[in-house]
C-alpha cells in the first residue's frame, strides 16, 4: 500500500492561526451595520466559508435582509479588519513549519484555500513558505464555486496533472472545517480534519489529527485509513 503522492491543504486553521482574527473581523463588520450574531452562531454557520459566503450566512442567521451591494460592503470591511489584524503578525499552527519541511521533501504540495490571493501572499511571505507549494488555488480562482463545492480541489489536482500525472485518489487533503472536508471528498480525495474541529463537524473526514506536530506522509496516510477508500 503506497503513501499519497500529494498533500493539498487549507491555509487557514491548518497552517496558520486565523480563527480569532476572522471571527472578530466578521462580527465587527456586521456590527457596523447594526447586525449582531454570537460567537456560537459564527461557529455554526460562518466558520470555514469564504468571506462573502460567511457574511451571507451570518445575515441569514440573524434573520436580517441585505442586498448584494450591502453584502459586498460588509465583506470588504471584514477583509480590511482581518488584514489590519494579520499585519501585526500571524502565528503558524503547532508543528506546521516542521511538517511542511518534512512533507515537501517527499511529496507534491498544494494550497487550496478559502482565502483571497491578496490575503494569502503576505502570509506565505511572512512564513517564508511560498516556494513550498507547487500550486496555489484561492477563492479568487473559483469565485462562483466556493467550498464545499469540489471545484477548488479539482482545480488543484488539474494543475498538478498538467505538470505530472496524478489522480485525486493519490492525494490527501488537510482541512479545518466541514465545508473544506466536503470539498475535498467531493473531488475524490481522502481528507483529514486538522486542529480543534468539533467531532460532529469532522464526521465527513477520513481521519483526524489534533495538530501537525510530527506529521509525515506515512502518518497522514495511516490517519486517513491507508490508500483511498474508494
Amino acid at each position: 500500500m503506497s503513501a499519497p503522492r500529494a498533500v493539498l491543504m487549507e491555509l487557514e486553521g491548518v497552517l496558520v492561526e486565523t480563527y480569532d482574527a476572522r471571527r472578530t473581523a466578521l462580527l465587527r463588520a456586521l456590527a457596523d451595520d447594526g447586525i449582531s450574531i454570537s460567537a456560537l452562531d459564527y461557529d455554526d454557520v460562518a466558520h470555514g466559508l469564504p468571506v462573502r459566503g460567511a457574511v451571507r450566512a451570518a445575515i441569514a442567521s440573524a434573520e436580517e435582509h441585505m442586498d448584494e451591494t450591502g453584502v459586498e460592503l460588509v465583506a470588504l470591511r471584514a477583509e480590511r479588519y482581518f488584514a489590519e489584524s494579520a499585519a501585526t503578525g500571524v502565528m503558524l499552527t503547532d508543528g506546521a513549519r516542521d511538517a511542511l519541511a518534512a512533507l515537501h521533501a517527499v511529496a507534491r504540495l498544494g494550497l487550496v484555500t478559502r482565502a483571497a490571493r491578496r490575503e494569502v501572499e503576505p502570509v506565505l511571505d511572512a512564513a517564508d513558505a511560498s516556494f513550498i507549494f507547487e500550486c496555489i488555488v484561492t477563492a479568487d480562482d473559483v469565485p462562483d464555486r466556493p467550498k464545499p463545492d469540489p471545484a477548488s480541489y479539482l482545480s488543484a489536482v488539474g494543475r498538478l496533472e498538467r505538470r505530472r500525472a496524478i489522480l485525486p485518489r493519490e492525494a490527501i487533503a488537510l482541512e479545518d472545517a466541514r465545508s473544506g472536508i466536503r470539498s475535498a471528498r467531493g473531488a475524490g480525495l481522502r481528507c483529514l480534519a486538522v486542529g480543534s474541529v468539533p467531532a460532529f463537524r469532522a464526521l465527513d473526514a477520513d481521519g483526524y489529527l489534533p495538530t501537525l506536530r510530527g506529521a509525515t506522509l506515512e502518518s497522514l496516510d495511516a490517519a486517513g485509513g491507508g490508500e483511498g477508500r474508494g
